[in-house]
């Protein structure tokens, strides 16, 4: 696969080029052991969709990890802390984020450990991302956790990105229905209403229902129009109030090809989360704890902020998952990953288990998301040929009786 760049080089002048590499991470990888800066990277082709980062004047996914990338490549060349913030500082185009960055170099010179530091900004930077670093700190091995979480944020900006491709068809098909027949129904249908009610026969039911259509558009089509906008922005308002996210979040684990998708995204983040921080030293009521705060989805939270107690008191996690009641159309943790992790806490490799089921509903999302486009596109096909074929016959039966007439 083919990746195009923008880099700094070592004198700090931009370059720009395409390489080849197996995925995102080997590119990244690739770019950053020639010892250049990477401004910008992203799949070259006409066969992908590509999507920007979107920050909307914070910090996106992608300057995070590449500040971990950059920060533990010149921490293992000898650079010390302040010189490789004051590095990444020159080298990022975020204002944002060259902000937080001088601020947090100014709070390591003054002796604050690297966590901390980060730690004043919970907005941008999460539990996972603070812990990971203040444990590497405190162990000594901060150069190993910088690698892990690296790789976390690389596999969760790769995995967003599948998600965000595989909804982008359906969104434009959906979009420009939409938009249709709304011009549809508020330019066209009211000057062919008019031609109609001239007919003196009886229409068909199918014309009578266009006219209809047309009439209450042609009455009252601007202020629906509006009601729609407004309607959009305060759904968009009400769903973003921590209340309702609970609600919202329980009906899109129930809608069919959905759900698949939010479960395995969900469970991808939780193996993982969880794997890396054991990795990183992190006790499992301790990783558990950070996850639930990491998670989004309010469902996962309040089953895991359920399990936290029983492992604090020494209860196994595969059996605190165990107590959930499941079912076979909506299963929030399957047989599988319980097993699985069942195994880990045998065996004593609970993190080796952890990143294998990671890695397995990971598969599954990119499984669904390739699919998805498939499944819906006959769908949205079939909706807009509907649309079509009704006004199509509600404008056609009158023009053919008309001319019937005529014969005779």
């Amino acid at each position: 696969m083919k990746f195009s760049y923008t880099v700094f080089d070592s004198s700090n002048k931009i370059q720009k080029g395409v390489t080849e590499a197996a995925n995102l991470k080997e590119a990244t990888k690739l770019l950053i052991s020639q010892g250049w800066y990477i401004k910008k990277i992203k799949p070259k082709g006409k066969d992908r969709i590509i999507f920007k980062d979107f920050s909307f004047g914070g910090v996106s996914l992608i300057d995070k990890m590449l500040l971990v990338k950059h920060l533990g490549t010149m921490l293992k060349s000898g650079v010390s802390f302040t010189e490789a913030l004051e590095v990444i500082n020159d080298q990022t185009t975020s204002k944002k984020f060259k902000k937080i960055v001088t601020q947090v170099a100014e709070r390591v010179k003054t002796g604050q450990a690297l966590s901390n530091s980060l730690a004043k900004y919970p907005k941008y930077f999460d539990p996972l991302f603070i812990n990971i670093i203040q444990i590497g700190e405190e162990s000594g091995t901060l150069e190993e956790n910088l690698e892990h979480l690296a790789d976390e944020l690389d596999n969760r900006l790769e995995l967003q990105r599948k998600i965000k491709a595989a909804s982008f068809y359906p969104a434009i098909i959906l979009a420009a229905t939409f938009g249709l027949g709304l011009v549809l129904a508020y330019f066209v249908l009211p000057k062919i209403k008019r031609l109609f009610e001239t007919l003196n026969f009886e229409l068909p039911l199918t014309t009578r229902i266009l006219i209809w259509i047309a009439d209450v558009m042609d009455k009252y089509g601007l202020y629906i129009i509006l009601g729609i906008i407004f309607g959009f922005l305060f759904l968009w308002f009400l769903l973003t109030r921590k209340f309702v996210r609970p609600f919202w979040h329980w009906f899109l684990l129930h809608m069919p090809i959905i759900k698949n998708i939010i479960v395995n995204y969900n469970l991808t983040m939780i193996n993982r989360n969880l794997g890396i921080m054991l990795r990183s030293g992190l006790t499992i009521d301790q990783s558990l704890s950070t996850t639930t705060k990491t998670i989004r989805n309010g469902v996962y939270q309040q089953r895991l902020q359920a399990v936290l107690p029983q492992i604090q008191r020494g209860k196994k996690l595969s059996d605190s998952l165990a107590s959930f009641s499941h079912s076979k159309k909506n299963q929030l943790f399957p047989l599988l990953m319980i097993k699985m992790i069942g195994v880990g806490e045998r065996s004593g490799r609970l993190d080796e288990s952890l990143s294998y089921l990671a890695d397995y509903f990971e598969k599954e999302v990119d499984n669904t998301t390739k699919n998805l486009t498939t499944i819906l596109e006959p769908i949205l096909l079939m909706v807009v040929g509907l649309m079509v074929g009704f006004v199509a016959i509600s404008v056609i039966s009158p023009l053919y009786q008309v001319t019937a007439q005529f014969r005779r």
